[in-house]
């Protein structure tokens, strides 16, 4: 025991020396494709979005699940198809003929959706320049969008988790992208447990993303607010999502204000308040018109209205130069004849 374990010794010596040399080697003689300095080298790229379809092997389409039943339903369309025509149905060899080669089509046109999108991968993994980028991200969240569509929810919700995966490491876990991915599966998980809390961790993924866009939409984020509050509510966090809602009302007022102050805008420039109705801007920019149209100064600057959309303050350049404000109660029966007559005198 004692030479064998001296000779085991010797040998484990050996090795180590001999993988040192090995490794001294290969600094000196290359670059190692695993080498840091290397990750962005083409040859390394094309290296890993070479085994980048295969991370997703598990959303093909089954090509042996089919020829299994096409190797069991094809004799039997056949001899249903004889069947019938032996009988004078003329569908039967129509069923007899037809019928296998459909099957065959069915199944070799799953072996050509299984290589296109190898093929789809493996160019947008090169076009971005690795599988841990915004391109590849996006060509994973197009598929899991397609299985979707063909009710391949399994596969669908991990397509989703792998997108923002990808995302998080490309650095854009904060984008567009990935509040679409958190969406649909959160939206996919609460069909089969709609009470599992990580999908909260999704809707306010997605909620964070998209109220903190420079360009965030109201009514989208409102949406997106009575959706997770539906949610919470159904999970019986009630008070959570009643100040969601709340949040959301708010957010459709302003957006609802902001659509009022567009339809009420002004031709002649005049700068409107938040309630003015369509129809008292228009009689307003009338009077500039007319007062431009005469070679007059006067002007009205701008309008203030009360609750109902009616004028309730104006103001206005004088033909002698002057700003004068106008002000109207609620039983003035013809604001515009008032401001008329301040923008057509000149004088006292």
């Amino acid at each position: 025991m004692g030479r064998m374990g001296r000779a085991g010794r010797s040998l484990g010596t050996m090795m180590m020396i001999g993988l040192t040399l090995s490794a001294c080697a290969t600094r000196r003689g290359g670059v190692s494709l695993n080498d840091p300095a290397n990750a962005g080298s083409p040859t390394e790229i094309a290296r890993r979005c070479e085994d980048f379809p295969k991370t997703f092997g598990y959303a093909e389409k089954s090509v042996g699940g089919r020829l299994a039943a096409s190797a069991l339903l094809a004799p039997l369309m056949i001899g249903v198809g004889l069947a019938g025509t032996v009988t004078g149905d003329i569908r039967g060899l129509a069923l007899a003929t037809a019928g296998p080669v459909q099957m065959g089509r069915w199944t070799a046109q799953a072996s050509k959706d299984n290589q296109d999108q190898r093929t789809s991968f493996r160019q947008a993994c090169e076009e971005g320049g690795g599988p841990d980028t915004v391109v590849a991200a996006r060509a994973v969240l197009s598929l899991a969008q397609v299985r979707e569509r063909e009710r391949s929810n399994r596969d669908a919700v991990r397509l989703y988790r792998d997108t923002l995966g990808i995302l998080d490491r490309a650095g854009s876990g904060e984008s567009e992208d990935a509040a679409t991915a958190a969406l649909a599966v959160a939206a996919l998980i609460e069909k089969t447990t709609p009470s599992d809390p990580e999908i909260g961790l999704f809707y306010e993924r997605a909620l964070r993303i998209r109220e903190d866009r420079s360009d965030a939409q109201p009514l989208n984020v409102a949406s997106l607010l009575m959706q997770y509050a539906r949610w919470l509510r159904n999970t019986g966090r009630i008070g959570e999502a009643e100040m969601l809602s709340t949040r959301a009302d708010a957010l459709i007022r302003e957006a609802q204000a902001v659509e009022a102050r567009v339809r009420a805008a002004s031709s002649t420039d005049v700068v409107v308040g938040e309630n003015c109705s369509p129809v008292s801007v228009n009689a307003l920019d009338q009077l500039n018109q007319d007062a431009a149209a005469e070679g007059r100064t006067g002007r009205v600057l701008a309008v203030d209205c009360d609750p109902a959309g009616q004028i309730g303050a104006v103001r206005l350049a004088t033909p002698t130069g002057t700003i004068d404000t106008l002000t109207f109660d609620t039983h003035e029966s013809d604001p515009a004849a008032t401001i008329r007559a301040g923008l057509f005198t000149t004088g006292p």
